[in-house]
């Protein structure tokens, strides 16, 4: 069975002598080095070291497009207005140019081979290729999580003829091509430990919390965040993590009232992201103190009046 899962992103493109440099300047990660048709993470960050957001980059030479998370293109302009100064840079909103499909599962080398005439395991999640038909550029590359598949980029003004090439009849048959719905889609992100925009990469966390070390170059020196982002690693001071939770029961309440998770009756934390499947009962993503993270011990999560039992999990949850 093949998988799908349509991604929602805000897209802007990156211009100017500067374009790559301001970015390496402002980021946590290496960008400098970034070769043409390289993919690269990134995140900007606040000079408290707190996340702006999670940048995608593809490099094309002359320019260089940047995935963003939905609905956040415009507070990322006004992040980055507020550092160009003398830089030969310009950004322009891409906003709902743009679509990505994930495709991820079984047969997806097969798939590829099929539709694109690559092999699979040829693709890295370092680089891109673009990809011609009938007058139309899309990108292809492997995802970089859990999900270990495809993301295919291209213009929402050729998503009609995309669609029709990459779920012809025949191949949805042959591959058994399903949707990935977003309960799905949220309990998979969440065994992962895959944090997610404005549920856990927001301005009140920052990249060590979330686990995203792997984004941030402790070499490359200066950039905005940076000082912060080194002393939390460097004297081990990061003063919270997220992680994993279980429970048994449903949580029947709003996300946006951040359930507070308590031990021995002191609050301790909170619930950023959760969700409830029968296979996996109830899980979810949770930020905790560092003082208290003891993952032998019995938490509660304090939704309102109630609270309900639930112990903390080291990421990514073991199936």
């Amino acid at each position: 069975m093949l998988n799908f899962y349509i991604i929602r992103s805000d897209f802007l493109i990156f211009k100017g002598n500067d374009r790559l440099d301001l970015i390496h300047r402002l980021s946590t990660n290496d960008v400098n080095s970034l070769p043409k048709y390289g993919v690269r993470k990134t995140i900007l960050t606040s000079d408290k070291g707190r996340i702006i957001d999670v940048l995608t980059l593809y490099n094309f030479g002359d320019f260089v497009l940047a995935a963003c998370s939905p609905g956040n293109s415009a507070s990322v302009i006004n992040h980055l207005d507020k550092y160009i100064i003398m830089d030969d840079f310009k950004v322009e909103n891409m906003l709902g140019t743009h679509g990505i499909i994930l495709f991820h599962g079984e047969d997806i080398d097969r798939y590829v081979q099929e539709v694109t005439g690559l092999d699979f395991n040829t693709l890295t999640t370092e680089d891109f290729k673009i990809l011609q038909s009938d007058g139309r550029d899309s990108i292809i590359h492997r995802y970089d999580d859990a999900f270990d598949g495809l993301i295919f980029i291209y213009s929402l003004e050729d998503e009609k003829y995309y669609f029709n090439k990459l779920f012809d009849e025949k191949l949805v048959e042959k591959y058994a091509v399903r949707e990935t719905d977003e309960k799905e889609y949220e309990t998979k992100r969440i065994l992962s430990g895959i944090p997610k925009f404005a549920n856990e990469l927001n301005e009140q966390t920052n990249p060590l919390e979330c686990g995203l070390e792997n984004l941030v170059s402790f070499t490359k020196g200066c950039y905005i965040g940076q000082e912060v982002i080194s002393r939390l690693d460097t004297y081990d001071k990061v003063s919270k993590h997220m992680i994993g939770i279980k429970f048994n029961d449903k949580l029947n309440g709003s996300l946006a009232l951040q359930p507070k998770i308590t031990l021995d009756g002191i609050e301790c934390g909170f619930v950023s992201s959760y969700t409830y499947s029968e296979n996996y009962g109830g899980i979810g993503l949770a930020f905790v103190r560092t003082p208290f993270l003891d993952y032998s011990k019995n938490y509660q999560i304090k939704l309102n009046e109630l609270l309900i039992n639930c112990k903390i999990i080291k990421l990514p949850f073991v199936n």
